[in-house]
């Protein structure tokens, strides 16, 4: 059964506005593509014609037209667009806002709209076997990451947010075999007021939840160079001034 994919998209990108673009982000165009059609491409190894797609868009953005032209042009048609009425407190919680559109026994794929990596550096059979959930990583500086720590066994022992606890970062997708278990261990963990950070909810420290029910959490090592971090001007600059290879 193809994946439930839900792409979080629901933030207004007031810095990209304040450096002067006049665009929505996800529409920025940069070496002949949109960081929509970059972030889209990533994935080309998950998506198929029996895929779901499921965008959650911020509804003053009015995404929905441009969002369903560029997933036409590519293909795709099992679309679904969930516009929230206003900003939630967090990726966590966006993504959650879409469930009534999961198939609850399929496998959820989480991922926002900017970063690229290059395609073959994401493929479904990097998947360890027998994981509950995936999450790819690189290994990267600063403190402003998700993290993933390992065990000896290399299945990952704990997940936390802006903290350093190793020298895995994830890129910024989250996946889970089930995406009923992302619903319950949404409801569970954050049940506890304490599991947010600074207030927002995210997803990497919930695998905690599915680590604390005994689920096996993957991650796959991959090369700095293929990923390609697209959330703010800057990291756009430099994007820009370096076309991938």
């Amino acid at each position: 059964m193809s994946a439930n994919i839900v792409i979080t998209m629901a933030g207004r990108g007031s810095r990209f506005y304040e450096a002067g673009y006049t665009v929505p982000k996800y529409e920025i165009e940069v070496h002949g593509r949109s960081l929509f059609h970059w972030s889209m491409l990533s994935l080309r190894h998950f998506l198929d014609a029996d895929s779901r797609l499921i965008f959650v868009c911020l509804a003053e953005n009015h995404s929905g037209p441009y969002v369903r032209a560029q997933c036409a042009a590519l293909g795709l048609h099992d679309v679904h667009i969930v516009e929230l009425d206003s900003l939630t407190d967090g990726q966590a919680t966006s993504a959650l806002l879409s469930r009534a559109l999961w198939r609850p026994a399929a496998p959820l794929l989480v991922y926002n709209i900017d970063t690229y990596v290059q395609p073959d550096a994401l493929r479904p059979e990097h998947i360890r076997p027998g994981a509950d959930g995936w999450v790819p990583c690189f290994q990267v500086p600063g403190e402003h990451w998700s993290f993933v720590r390992l065990g000896q066994d290399g299945w990952a022992c704990d997940l936390a947010e802006k903290q350093r606890i190793s020298d895995y970062a994830s890129i910024g997708l989250y996946w889970f075999a089930r995406a009923a278990d992302y619903a319950d261990a949404y409801a569970r963990f954050f049940a506890d007021p304490a599991n947010l950070v600074r207030g927002e909810r995210y997803i990497a420290p919930l695998y905690r939840q599915l680590l604390q029910d005994g689920k096996k959490i993957a991650i796959s090592d991959l090369a700095p160079e293929t990923v390609h971090v697209l959330g703010t001007p800057a990291e756009l600059d430099r994007f820009r001034a370096r076309p991938p290879a």
